[in-house]
């Protein structure tokens, strides 16, 4: 575990770039396919930009309604906290991120992007879909060197022993079961299922594909739901906040559901990456 890098001048917090290496990955990966989805390749980097934005204020928002009931009932002492030390306040309230209110505050981001210019949604939506759970994965892997997000404990084969965090001391020497890594994988593990179907896709005339608009997102929504749901129970953190035996994660997993069915139903949508004749000529010529 490697919480942070000390380079001298400024010590940095590993997360940070360990995700943005994912999302570089991502980037470029996207730059590149968007001409063969019909989706130019410049709206597709600026349209992620925008989700960028999205997911860091939505994973920071629904980190903070997590702490909230902690800022309520220990209220006084949370305005001495501010008094005293206003960075420990911030990094209390501020201090994590939540995926789900990365991924909502991402397709927000998206979705405004695309409004504000013109341009139809289902192409980024679609295009994007396979690259989330690869910079999720990454963000994972993060999670591991900071020491957050951590398993039950456990002391059976592949488990971990943490060294001393000052971050989270609960981990010291506490074998724990490795849930980010696992859970990692399990993302790289979908990202390689999508990205498949999505290039037998492309490699089959409009007229023929077999998904419609959403349904990769439908598909990658189902499968995350039914993991999270379950690595939940593998977590030892509880700083996630929980409504009787169930977890928020594992609660707005099963909000997700009726979106994620929505998407796979797809019934009166287009073929997936569908592009007009003269639209997808002009796209041609514009790359």
């Amino acid at each position: 575990m490697l919480p942070t890098i000390d380079l001298g001048f400024v010590e940095i917090s590993l997360y940070g770039p360990i995700f943005m290496i994912g999302a570089v990955i991502a980037i470029i990966l996207i730059r590149r396919l968007a001409p063969s989805t019909g989706v130019d390749k410049w709206d597709a980097v600026y349209a992620v930009i925008y989700g960028l934005i999205g997911l860091l204020i939505g994973a920071k928002l629904l980190y903070l309604i997590t702490r909230l009931p902690a800022i309520v009932v220990r209220f006084d002492a949370f305005v001495e906290l501010i008094k005293k030390d206003f960075t420990a306040a911030i990094n209390f309230s501020l201090g994590g991120m939540v995926f789900y209110g990365g991924l909502i505050g991402f397709a927000l981001g998206v979705i405004r992007y695309c409004r504000h210019f013109r341009i139809p949604v289902w192409g980024p939506v679609d295009l994007y879909t396979p690259f989330l759970p690869l910079v999720h994965g990454f963000g994972r892997i993060g999670c591991f060197f900071a020491g957050c997000c951590y398993g039950i404990e456990y002391d059976g084969p592949l488990s971990v022993r943490f060294p001393y965090n000052k971050f989270v001391s609960k981990l010291d020497e506490v074998p724990r079961f490795p849930v980010q890594l696992l859970e990692a994988g399990l993302n790289f593990i979908c990202f390689a299922v999508l990205i498949t179907l999505m290039r037998k896709e492309l490699k089959r005339d409009g007229s023929e594909r077999k998904l419609k608009q959403g349904q990769l997102c439908g598909i990658y929504l189902t499968y995350y739901l039914v993991i999270r749901t379950a690595l939940e129970f593998l977590r030892g953190d509880e700083i996630r906040g929980k409504i009787g035996f169930l977890s928020t994660s594992q609660i707005i997993s099963i909000l997700l559901i009726i979106p994620a069915v929505i998407l796979l139903r797809a019934k009166n949508r287009e073929k997936v990456f569908y592009v007009p004749e003269t639209t997808s000529e002009l796209t041609k010529t514009q790359v």
